[in-house]
């Protein structure tokens, strides 16, 4: 189910980012999810392996591409900018623990230590490019990708236990969900003219008039779910499925092509 964000993407004052699968016939729908799995491994892979931030970018731009063909662009583009602030705080820890290369700016307070390097500038940013990289491409795979045939990809090629994998697809599927919770939580409150403005101690405070109806309703969901999982005979021994998934022609050589691209770059960057 695709889930837009209401008005102008904004509640309360920030951004809603949901990650939920969004359907398409695009040929990154089509691929199977085992090589989807396998192409966010591989970025993740090569994220660690590029050092500059130049490769990292055009590494970043071509997955930002790749979700603009599969049609989830603009889903890509608000978790990107969600993830701003993390890159942010990256590049400041970096930019200051890293003491090598010449001074930019500094010593600052005279304190030799709190000074900006360029060797420490470039680090940072590229500390913040891998990792926006990284979650870009777990997003992407999550985005393209059904929840049954993400289990159906960990239980039968990666032989993750099956309670294993379907907690984790749970975990996901009810990210929205929770999400959509806390929305409608907060404005019955707000409704009632509870105030959640104010400073950090007032907002502290506003948490409670949130957090007592939220574990309500999630003990209620999670009591709901069990009862349905044991009508349906969750754990029982000999485990069928109404439909399988095999990777075909196209996937073993997107998964080829992969394992190309991680041998050139380490052999580029430790040759």
């Amino acid at each position: 189910m695709r889930r837009r964000p209401r008005g102008d993407g904004r509640e309360g004052g920030r951004m809603s980012v949901t990650i939920e699968y969004v359907p398409a016939s695009s040929p990154v729908h089509r691929l199977h999810a085992l090589t989807k799995l396998a192409a966010a491994l591989a970025v993740l892979t090569i994220s660690l392996l590029l050092r500059d931030p130049l490769s990292l970018s055009v590494l970043l731009l071509s997955l930002l591409g790749l979700s603009a063909v599969a049609g989830v662009g603009r889903e890509t583009l608000l978790a990107v900018k969600g993830l701003f602030k993390v890159a942010l705080i990256l590049i400041f820890l970096q930019v200051f623990f890293v003491t090598e290369g010449n001074v930019i700016v500094g010593p600052i307070a005279g304190v030799s230590w709190l000074a900006v390097t360029d060797a420490g500038l470039l680090f940072g940013i590229a500390m913040a490019l891998r990792m926006t990289t990284i979650v870009t491409s777990f997003l992407l795979f999550l985005l393209t990708t059904p929840m049954r045939s993400t289990v159906l990809a960990l239980v039968e090629y990666l032989k993750v236990p099956y309670d294993y994998a379907f907690l984790f697809i749970t975990s996901l599927r009810f990210i929205p969900t929770f999400l959509e919770e806390v929305r409608l939580i907060r404005e019955a409150q707000e409704a009632r003219a509870h105030d959640f403005g104010g400073g950090s101690l007032a907002r502290l405070r506003a948490i409670f008039p949130l957090a007592l109806p939220l574990v309500n309703l999630s003990l209620q969901r999670a009591e709901r779910m069990a009862m349905a999982m044991e009508t349906r005979g969750f754990g029982l021994p000999g485990r069928t499925y109404y439909r399988t998934e095999k990777p075909g022609a196209v996937d073993m050589a997107v998964i080829a092509g992969l394992l190309l691209v991680i041998a050139v770059i380490g052999l580029w960057q430790f040759g």
